[in-house]
């Protein structure tokens, strides 16, 4: 079915539910260690397992942590906001119930601003509903084995990790805005030390609500929620795959059935896993074993001062002082270390606009290049800011080459040093002597009579190819504008 023609006969409605593990060493209501990668059921404790005679004991960084995720968010942090249990069976989560919130909160409202990604000049608002804690359950693995049969086996390490679900307002209007929205969320928790934010470790899932009304409806059409989506692509697939769904049963005359519903990404289908609970059906009560969580005006305050420059602020204040574009902006300051490295180089070297358009044009092109290649972050590469402005101030005076440097930088990324040692020990430095370049310009013209006599008869690209003998005979070392100038000089004169 075309989507164009689904989206001009359709709005479509959804809403997410993200799940986002907080950046703690230990789980949400015992000392047992949060491990990512460890051996199968070797991070559980009594806790963990509700084990007669244990009682939970909220950890206290958890709390900050999903309080810092509230404020950034714009939402409104409850004094006091209670637990509950979640009462449902899953195999993964021995205990029988989940510690959640459910009634009263940790925050509700609030709000996050989304550039339009069909026109980055304008910015959508997307509300949200609430921010709650809870304990994440452990993890099944399905497998093929013992006879050909289907195996679950089952994995209780993350079993009582912190996390937060962030649930949004149905504001967003196709899965293009869904992943921005993700996107920005992503970027700012990270941003804000609330969590690594790591897909791959399951540290940032999304639950997403789906319905379709036809254009000018009031009411809201039947949702269908897509379970556990751990991946920019995989929401942007799923959302387009359930949107053609719901579209054909209702073109059929059918009618959507509410439902949890389950992504293959091999075949790009959705398929359904469960009719959907209501709430009631989970059967929520507090939790006899924890007491209200309290929180003062003063803490909040305290959390709320912690806090550093949000990435928009941030990005807003390099473009009026250093005159970067917005793009440009936006690179720099997608994640907080990189713009720490950005503004580090220039206090060293200068903040001046010039020499920040500069450092940014340098970090985009070559280390962020460099890092990707390499599969490093700023934060785990060995290349410092002293190194850069060094590096940078050697290219200036022509000591080195572009390319030179360039190279260098690859180099610095992975195993650091001083660029002026390097640049000696490699035998980097620039050929800058008039003489010598005008030696080379001359055995360059003698030796290609024919690319000599192409040029004279208005063939650019001779000029290319006599720029490149000569760079290769000064093995690269030759600034390249210099090359030109002095060729362009010689060949108005002819070989002497």
């Amino acid at each position: 079915m075309n989507t164009q023609r689904i989206f001009s006969d359709y709005e479509v409605v959804i809403g997410l539910e993200v799940h986002v593990h907080l950046d703690t060493e230990a789980k949400l209501f015992t000392s047992c260690p949060v491990s990512y990668g460890a051996e199968p059921n070797t991070r559980v404790s009594e806790v963990c397992l509700a084990l007669p005679g244990t009682l939970p004991v909220i950890s206290e960084r958890a709390v900050d942590r999903a309080v810092r995720a509230a404020l950034v968010t714009q939402c409104k942090v409850h004094p006091i906001s209670v637990f509950a249990r979640k009462h449902y069976f899953y195999p993964d989560l021995p205990k029988g119930y989940q510690i959640s919130q459910f009634e009263e909160p940790l925050a509700t409202g609030g709000h996050i601003e989304i550039s339009d990604p069909e026109d980055a000049s304008r910015h959508l608002r997307i509300g949200l509903t609430r921010i709650h804690i809870e304990e994440d359950a452990g993890k099944s693995i399905h497998d093929q084995a013992l006879a050909g049969s289907e195996v679950t086996l089952i994995d209780l390490n993350r079993a009582g990790v912190p996390l937060i679900e962030i649930v949004s307002e149905p504001d967003l209007r196709s899965p293009e805005e869904a992943v921005t929205y993700l996107r920005t969320l992503h970027r700012i928790l990270r941003y804000v030390d609330v969590s690594n934010v790591d897909m791959e470790k399951g540290q940032f899932r999304c639950d997403a609500n789906i319905s379709l009304r036809p254009h000018g409806e009031v009411r809201f059409g039947t949702r269908t929620e897509l379970k556990n989506l751990n991946s920019f692509r995989s929401v942007q697939s799923a959302l387009h795959a359930e949107i053609i769904r719901q579209a054909e049963l209702l073109e059929g005359g059918g009618e959507v059935v509410q439902a949890t519903m389950g992504y293959d990404a091999d075949r790009d289908r959705v398929f359904v896993m469960r009719l959907k609970e209501n709430a009631d059906d989970y059967r929520y009560f507090p939790d006899p074993d924890l007491i209200p969580l309290r929180l003062s005006p003063t803490r909040i305050d305290e959390i709320r001062d912690s806090l550093p420059e949000l990435p928009i602020e941030r990005r807003d204040r390099f473009c009026n002082l250093f005159g970067l574009s917005t793009y440009d902006a936006e690179v720099i300051t997608s994640s907080r270390p990189l713009a720490d490295f950005f503004e580090d180089v220039l206090a060293i070297g200068g903040e001046t606009a010039d020499f920040a358009k500069t450092v940014s044009n340098w970090i985009q092109r070559d280390v962020l290049g460099a890092l990707r290649d390499r599969d490093l972050d700023i934060e785990t590469s060995s290349l410092t800011p002293d190194a850069l402005v060094e590096l940078l101030r050697m290219v200036e005076v022509r000591r080195v080459t572009v390319k030179s440097a360039r190279d260098l930088i690859c180099e610095l990324v992975v195993s650091g040093g001083n660029p002026e040692d390097l640049v000696e020990q490699r035998g980097l430095e620039a050929v800058s002597d008039s003489s010598i370049l005008d030696t080379v310009i001359q055995e360059v013209v003698s030796e290609n009579p024919d690319a000599i006599s192409s040029y004279h008869a208005g063939e650019e690209k001779s000029l290319n190819f006599l720029m490149g003998q000569v760079m290769r005979k000064t093995k690269g070392k030759a600034e390249a504008s210099t090359v030109r100038t002095f060729l362009i000089e010689k060949l108005k004169v002819g070989p002497t």
